[in-house]
């Protein structure tokens, strides 16, 4: 009898046979068995009512077990020769049915064959295909030695994947056979389009995120699947055919898994997943017999997960779809099966859950590792299989404070934020059907549980009103539980939100987010409100900018008036790990004293809204921000001798040394950005905007055009040039030596000779000013985000505003485009820098703007001391350095919003060339049409 091989519907009847004759033997006249054979007597009724039903699935372990204790507890002392028969049964059911499952019983088995010893064998006149012949010898004598409980191991041939032969032969003919044999009436092609269907909706419903990511490898594979068996035609209308298929190749996927694991090519694992795919198409199928079948496919799906984690589990470039196959075999698995699934069924499930949920909390935990370095983690050093990495790293983290919320947090996320669900993760984590679990176990699940039900509880008391940064649809989103990032924008699932609001979240009244005042920006930020209003400003950011948002607010932030700055910053513990890239993201809650009935907007919203709005008002709020919210920082002014490069990433030398603000960014790694494709096709240009061009002529070429651009600006100096011979990215040539060389050394102008410091914001654009109060002409105004917070130059603030009231406040058109250049340009001019006025009859919105940028650098000028006045190109570099991010940055709502910084920036360049030039040359000026100065031979010659 081959072990392994299926068995048919004549077989199983004939096992039937055999185990019923061999109780009722035993039975003798008085009909009486001991009462463990008396309930295998019983059980075996029930299979023989299955089988008579056409089910050919349920009796198996029924009819083995049955055959083992009979042969065990009676005929191994009263009959070998009928004891062994029953053994040989009950392993051949048994290796059917389930091997690795029932694995201790085929065991038992083999060592009472052991016991029974060798048997005597008899040749047949015509022995069978698949029959064992005798060895030399007399027939009657023959005797041949018992076949080893554990076959030993073949050689390993590269790229072959090591299946035992005939459950290797019975799946790769099984499909062979059903193409040529059998005149099946289904066709493959019509049963794969409902599994297909059913597969993607299944991910799509349960892990959305991971869906996305997983998708080009599950179309690809079902691709080849479809392009394989399309030939087929299938048995749909019989059950065993359907069943004995399923089950051979199912075997033969989870051998050859094993034996991947030990080692396998990229061509191996796609084979083992068509295999898996294999399997659960003739699963799906059966559901059309058995209805409880559906526990069958999840577990080829959650196998066709596992070998995707097997193949992708030591390779970071793939950190990406190794943790989105992890989550999607865990929120597959608790969404589609039931506790009895888990606990008696499907043990393969339970040890694929471990291994996905260990490497969601090592690689995409609360302190992650690469992938790559997974296995030399000191915290899993010891730990033999990544199967064993969940239970150990919970049982470690329960005694680490730092990490219990963010666990709690992920085991919520892993079960998809359902009390039940968490039960059944938990379930597949730590049950094992051999051996009860420890009392440190037990005490280790019940913490973990405890503390992911009440961080659910609190979660139910946050609401989320509006979420930009919701990935997906609507439907989607309610199972979206991973951040990502997509398109340079962080995504943050609803469910996610409110997980993380809890832990900072007022314990009574709860907490309501929403995210309609900040949509525009790339970090999820949300206002707050409990039940008496608004109460802060909560954001998700990197945890290294969170960190150091609450160090600038501890330091400096303090150091403001308490009416206009947040009264304090809380820092929740959970930490998130971005899918994408690694990085970890925490959650910071502002806290501000707003009025129960304030409704807080932007100060870009309250500069743009219809309602009138007079100088004097606009003049007033500027000053307060100024004066009155930023003056005690202002006022805290000191000379300071140095590079004022460093005080701007746009200006900054690679390698320079002091970078306290914004550090790990400097002009080579602005110029990256603006060499993109994506700000090319912005200018036109579709290969970007390189630095070596030295005008906008050569830069922008025959789209000079573009953003209103005159033919007079082709010889303007581009910005990207200067910024390139400023922070040392280009040598410069002969021709602009001197000219560098001034405007770096000059004693008096010199970009590295001395400046006034105070304390700065960092990042003072329109969005990081609140505005609020029942008066709108002298609004309440409150400063948020410290978190590029630093002493650094004082004239920083006042340029980062000034940029962004050019680029984030009005879509501009043509015309005001035109007017605001020329009074731009003007207004670069020494004599008219710090004083400029607004021109007659300009319209509403560009005196709204001009109004608030006049005002502000008068306060700046005001700022200087009296020995040691501001020089106009200290400003100019500011504004140079702050106008350029504006024009990469990919969140304005008009084109034109990114054209005006960029050729601002190129008036200030092109003003910084001419006055070095002058300075160094002495070459006869001419005024330009817009007021400014320029050489004869222009700028860019």
């Amino acid at each position: 009898m081959m072990v392994g091989s299926p068995v048919s519907p004549e077989e199983f009847n004939e096992a039937y046979d055999i185990v019923t004759t061999a109780l009722q033997d035993i039975a003798g006249a008085d009909g009486h068995l001991p009462s463990g054979l008396a309930k295998a007597r019983a059980i075996l009724a029930t299979a023989g009512e299955e089988l008579a039903s056409g089910n050919f699935a349920g009796p198996t372990f029924k009819i083995a077990n049955a055959a083992k204790l009979a042969a065990e507890q009676h005929y191994a002392e009263t009959d070998p020769g009928r004891a062994r028969l029953l053994f040989e049964w009950a392993i051949r059911l048994y290796e059917a049915r389930n091997p690795e499952r029932y694995h201790s019983s085929i065991d038992e088995c083999q060592k009472g064959l052991l016991q029974l010893g060798p048997a005597l064998r008899v040749r047949e006149e015509s022995p069978a295909a698949d029959t064992t012949e005798a060895v030399e010898g007399d027939a009657d004598t023959a005797e041949t030695e018992p076949e080893s409980p554990v076959s030993p191991p073949r050689a390993r041939v590269p790229g072959q994947i090591r299946v035992p032969v005939a459950a290797g032969q019975a799946a790769l003919g099984l499909f062979d056979r059903w193409r040529s044999d059998q005149p099946w009436r289904e066709s493959f092609s019509k049963l794969y389009s409902g599994f297909e269907k059913w597969l993607v909706e299944c991910l799509t419903r349960h892990a959305p995120d991971a869906a996305e990511v997983l998708r080009p490898l599950v179309d690809a594979d079902l691709k080849m699947l479809a392009e394989g068996l399309a030939p087929i035609r299938v048995p749909a209308d019989e059950y065993w055919p359907l069943h004995e298929g399923a089950m051979t190749v199912r075997n033969a996927a989870r051998t050859a898994m094993r034996n991947y694991m030990a080692g396998g090519t990229a061509s191996e694992a796609q084979q083992i997943r068509n295999r898996f795919l294999q399997s659960a198409l003739l699963n799906f199928c059966l559901r059309e017999h058995l209805k409880s079948n559906n526990y069958q496919v999840v577990a080829d799906v959650v196998g066709y997960l596992q070998i995707i984690q097997a193949e992708h589990r030591r390779n970071s470039d793939q950190r990406e779809l190794l943790l989105a196959a992890a989550e999607a075999t865990t929120l597959v698995a608790v969404s589609e099966l039931q506790d009895v699934d888990l606990e008696l069924r499907l043990p393969d499930v339970c040890r694929w859950l471990r291994h996905a949920v260990g490497i969601q909390l090592l690689i995409g935990g609360p302190d992650p590792v690469d992938p790559e370095y997974s296995n030399q983690d000191q915290r899993v050093r010891g730990v033999t299989t990544a199967e064993g990495w969940a239970t150990h790293l919970l049982d470690e983290w329960a005694n680490a404070p730092e990490h219990r919320h963010s666990t709690a947090f992920m085991l919520l996320s892993l079960s998809g934020w359902k009390e039940n669900q968490l039960d059944r993760l938990l379930t597949g984590l730590y049950h094992n059907p051999h051996e009860e679990p420890s009392a440190r176990y037990r005490d280790v699940r019940r913490l973990w549980r405890g503390r992911a039900v009440g961080l659910l509880d609190k979660a139910r008391d946050v609401s989320v009103v509006k979420n930009a940064w919701e990935p997906g649809t609507a439907a989607e989103a309610t199972a979206s539980m991973s951040l990502t990032e997509r398109d340079q924008t962080l995504q943050l699932p609803n469910r996610l939100l409110q997980g993380v609001a809890a832990e900072l979240a007022p314990r009574h009244g709860g907490l309501m987010v929403q995210g309609a005042l900040f949509a525009g920006r790339p970090v999820p930020t949300f206002l707050a409100r409990n039940v008496f209003g608004p109460v802060g400003v909560l954001k998700m950011d990197e945890e290294s900018k969170v960190q150091r948002e609450k160090r600038n607010f501890d330091e400096f932030g303090e150091q403001l008036q308490p009416f206009y700055r947040s009264s304090k910053c809380t820092v929740s513990s959970t930490s998130i790990v971005n899918r994408s890239n690694g990085s970890r993201y925490q959650a910071i809650l502002t806290s501000y004293v707003f009025r129960e009935d304030d409704e807080p907007s932007t100060f870009r919203d309250w500069l743009t809204r219809r309602e009138p709005v007079g100088d004097e008002t606009l003049r007033g709020v500027v000053r307060k921000l100024f004066v009155k919210a930023l003056g005690p920082w202002l006022s805290n002014a000191s000379r300071a001798v140095g590079d004022l490069r460093g005080e701007y990433p746009a200006l900054r030398p690679a390698g320079f040394e002091r970078a306290g603000y914004r550090p790990g960014k400097n002009a080579e790694s602005e110029l990256r950005k603006f060499a993109s494709p994506e700000v090319g096709t912005v200018f036109g240009v579709p290969d970007g905007l390189a630095w070596r061009p030295r005008s906008l002529g050569e830069l922008l070429g025959e789209h000079l055009d573009v953003g209103g651009l005159e033919a007079a600006d082709r010889k303007r100096t581009s910005p990207l040039w200067l910024v390139a011979q400023i922070a040392e990215v280009a040598v410069p040539s002969p021709e602009s030596a001197r000219l560098v060389d001034w405007l770096l050394y000059d004693r008096e102008h010199g970009l590295t000779t001395r400046y006034l410091t105070c304390v700065s914001h960092g990042d003072l654009h329109c969005e990081n000013i609140l505005t609020s109060g029942p008066d709108a002409s002298t609004p309440h105004l409150y400063v948020i985000d410290f978190e590029t917070t630093h002493r650094g130059h004082i004239a920083k603030d006042f340029a980062r505003l000034e940029a962004a009231l050019w680029s984030r406040t009005f879509p501009w058109a043509t015309e005001q485009v035109r007017v605001i250049r020329e009074w731009f340009a003007a207004s670069l001019r020494p004599d008219r820098l710090w004083n400029p006025v607004v021109p007659e009859g300009v319209d509403d919105s560009v005196r709204r703007v001009l109004t608030c940028v006049i005002e502000l650098r008068s306060i700046l000028k005001g700022c200087e001391q009296s020995n040691w006045a501001f020089n106009d190109l200290e400003y100019q570099w500011a504004l140079l350095a702050s106008l350029l991010p504006f024009a990469r940055y990919r969140d304005h709502e008009d084109l034109v919003n990114r054209w005006l910084p960029f050729f601002l920036a190129a008036d200030v360049a092109d003003a910084l060339v001419s006055r070095a030039r002058e300075a160094t040359e002495g070459t006869e000026t001419e005024e330009t049409a817009g007021g400014g100065k320029k050489t004869r031979s222009g700028a860019g010659s």
